[in-house]
């Protein structure tokens, strides 16, 4: 069966990466009649889209440019302009392998109802604790679902490196131009509720430049504790996944949320003991702290969202959970104790 993709890459200020993408691009193998690349500059300045302009690929290169109105918007731009019957999102920091988008068109076969999902591997070059933490979690959970260990679902939709029908993406209605964060995670259970069916594909595989400030990331869990709120999922992620997080963790989530002066140095310390242990090579040691505040200010967003008595009451709600699940205390998972970023999922 002949799969047509337009591969939407929206950008914002990453000129660099960009170019690094559009050159693995330039390698895909794949029919260069069944592809086109739609870049959505969402305001950048960097001199992106003159770069997009100028560069040279054996596939159809579109560029489209908007204000910057975040990446829903953006990707749902080149949506309404594509012309392939299949939609690839790629970020501008995901560089493919050649056989990317052929894995992403294999693992669609003959289906018509399916959301696949590549991988974003780290390239190794994560200098920063944080960005390493963040790397090993998400090859955790491409391992875990390798493994069987949880099936995949709506929250493993990161729009770095997915494929899915465009008419599913209409017909669902696009992404919600309300959110910088997580937008993808959003669409993706209005993608399930017409009945489609995630499919993870390891050998799509996107190489991810990840490079992040410490200040940017301590944003995306806020974020993400957030929009866990507004999409409704108190119960089954803010209560239910902080149950099996690590004892201490949730020591550090309630004071932190009992201290609202004294929490603010929690981040220069817990950034200066990570760098510290990330030196001395004690990576186990530097896990577990990026893990303890990037929970800390996980649930710092749901306090921003609910309040910090609705957030003292659902700590509360934790507590009697954890008591009445006598095998989630004192556990330590990396697949349901460290990212909120759709890690805590029910096993299948």
């Amino acid at each position: 069966m002949s799969h047509s993709f337009s591969v939407v890459i929206p950008t914002y200020r990453r000129r660099r990466s960009l170019e690094k993408v559009l050159e693995g691009l330039r390698h895909l193998d794949y029919p260069s009649a069944d592809l086109e690349i739609i870049v959505v500059n969402d305001g950048g300045d960097d001199g992106s889209a003159e770069m997009v302009r100028r560069a040279e690929s054996p596939f159809a290169l579109r560029l489209l440019e908007q204000a910057n109105l975040g990446p829903a918007a953006a990707r749902n731009l080149g949506v309404a302009h594509a012309r392939g019957a299949w939609i690839l999102f790629l970020d501008d920091d995901v560089v493919p392998s050649p056989r990317l988008v052929a894995e992403h068109a294999a693992a669609h076969g003959d289906r018509e109802d399916r959301v696949v999902m590549g991988t974003m591997l780290g390239d190794g070059l994560e200098h920063e604790p944080w960005l390493h933490w963040e790397s090993v979690t998400l090859a955790e959970q491409y391992s875990a679902m390798d493994r069987g260990v949880f099936q995949p679902t709506p929250w493993q939709f990161y729009t770095g490196n997915a494929s899915v029908r465009r008419e599913h993406i209409i017909a669902a209605g696009g992404f919600d131009v309300r959110f910088r964060r997580a937008e993808d995670i959003e669409l993706g259970f209005r993608l399930e509720r017409l009945g489609l069916t995630f499919v993870f594909c390891r050998q799509a595989e996107g190489l991810h430049l990840l490079r992040r400030p410490w200040a940017a990331w301590l944003d995306v869990a806020r974020q993400y504790g957030r929009n866990d709120v507004v999409f409704g999922k108190v119960d089954e992620r803010v209560v239910e996944e902080t149950v099996y997080r690590h004892p201490n963790t949730r020591r550090l989530i309630g004071w932190g949320i009992r201290h609202r002066r004294l929490r603010r140095l929690v981040p220069p310390v817990a950034r200066a003991a990570a760098g510290a242990s990330y030196r001395l090579h004690a990576s186990r040691a530097a896990m577990a702290v990026c893990s303890a505040v990037f929970n800390l200010h996980y649930w710092l967003g749901v306090e921003e969202t609910l309040g910090t008595a609705g957030a003292r009451d659902l700590l509360m709600v934790v507590d009697a959970r954890v008591e009445s699940t006598h095998a989630a205390a004192g556990r330590k998972s990396w697949i349901r104790g460290v990212l909120p970023i759709g890690l805590g999922n029910r096993r299948r």
